[in-house]
């Protein structure tokens, strides 16, 4: 790894962005994916020895860079104690706290501890001019977001969304074409990086049910709704999802995945009506929203699939795929450039045995073919550590919709 020609404190804008270019350039940034850690604690405990160590230590640094970065991040030294790390693979806290992750490590073993105050990590917030824009982060912050258990409180509506429109979006009741009166609760599911132990996403789950029976329609039932009903679903699940956009100014916040059918986005009239959701925020849609398509199978003409998930990249940040248990799908997916895979727990009705299974069969079929497989809906935290051995990235608890939580208390 060869390291530019810049001091550590005064680093070359030029020659970091030629680099990012070759990565997303400025919507790394926008998803603050971009930041820069230095070794300068032990360049001054060195001292003089410093030109001698200096070797030892950046060998060292790179191997720990190579153990914990996918094969889509990049990491390159830029001055004698300073790395920049950008990752495709995580966003804004879950990508801080790999950065410190690494340097607690280097710091670890060459000096035997990692002070706080030695912790120093920035992200990088602009290129422009010749430099670099550099916002320095509070390391108590990220090591106390690494050690939070996943929860639900981990996503809240924007602070300037009113609660009450929370409570007018959720639920969302209509009538399908063939008499029915369906229901739609929300919930808000933080997706965990298992990796870093940090939320790195949020995710929007609605639950259908038959209000006369109160039977609960699967996904995999919504075949046989109509187009319309399902459409119905689909903006509604939009409309509910605008309350947790991020904001544009907030380039470290997580983004919002949303489930969606692909018979609606296949539709010119669905992704119009994707584009009247976001309204006056369709800059922060296309830096913060992911479409998950939950209804694509081997039956899904691959032309179309291409087609449809280009299209939609020009609406949002990225496409992902929800993939049905024991069917090796990736080929299709890889050439559509789905941004990662989801598999839902809820499908294997608490038969953790088959879960594992799958999430085994899901871990070989994706690994090296999408920088996230995620497995969501999970009941217990403990089947986390069984998908972090299947290979997957990211897992979500299932959670009780806010509406169902309310009326139970």
């Amino acid at each position: 790894m060869s390291a530019f020609v810049s001091s550590p404190e005064r680093l070359n804008a030029a020659d970091i962005a030629a680099v990012l270019d070759r990565f997303g350039g400025q919507d790394l940034l926008a998803r603050g994916a971009v930041n820069i850690f230095s070794l300068a604690a032990i360049r001054e405990r060195a001292g003089e020895r410093w030109p001698r160590r200096r070797p030892d230590v950046w060998a060292y640094t790179e191997r720990k860079l190579a153990e914990h970065l996918t094969f889509q991040d990049l990491s390159q030294r830029v001055g004698e104690t300073d790395y920049l790390v950008a990752m495709t693979s995580e966003d804004g806290m879950a990508a801080q706290a790999m950065t410190l992750k690494v340097l607690e490590e280097v710091l670890l073993h060459f000096l035997g501890a990692a002070e706080q105050g030695d912790l120093r990590v920035r992200a990088v917030t602009g290129l422009s001019g010749g430099e670099v824009s550099c916002a320095p982060l509070d390391p108590r912050a990220i090591l106390k977001a690494r050690k939070v258990a996943p929860s639900p409180a981990a996503a809240e509506p924007a602070p300037d969304i009113d609660p009450a429109e929370e409570k007018r979006r959720n639920p969302h009741m209509f009538a399908t074409g063939s008499g029915l009166t369906l229901r739609i609760d929300f919930a808000v599911e933080p997706v965990i990086s298992l990796r870093h132990g940090v939320a790195a996403a949020v995710r929007i789950e609605p639950t259908v049910t038959e209000t006369v029976s109160g039977r609960v329609i699967p996904t995999r039932a919504f075949a046989r709704l109509f187009d319309s009903d399902l459409a119905t679903i689909d903006l509604a699940t939009l409309h509910y999802a605008g309350l947790y956009l991020p904001r544009v100014d907030a380039p470290a916040a997580r983004p919002l995945i949303v489930p969606v059918s692909f018979r609606t986005m296949a539709a010119n009239k669905g992704r119009q009506a994707l584009i009247a959701a976001a309204g006056e925020a369709q800059g922060r849609m296309k830096r913060g929203l992911l479409i998950e398509l939950v209804d694509v199978d081997r039956g899904t003409p691959q032309g179309r699939l291409i087609e449809v998930c280009g299209l939609l990249r020009t609406l949002c940040r990225g496409v992902f795929a929800r993939v049905q248990s024991g069917r090796d799908e990736m080929a299709s997916l890889r050439e559509a450039r789905v941004a990662g895979v989801t598999l839902d727990a809820a499908e294997f009705a608490g038969d953790d045995a088959r879960l594992a299974a799958a999430m085994l069969d899901l871990g070989r079929q994706a690994r090296g073919q999408t920088p996230l497989i995620a497995v969501q809906g999970l009941a217990s935290q403990v089947m986390f550590a069984v998908a972090e051995t299947a290979g997957l990235t990211h897992a979500s608890l299932r959670t009780a919709p806010a509406t169902l939580a309310t009326a139970a208390a």
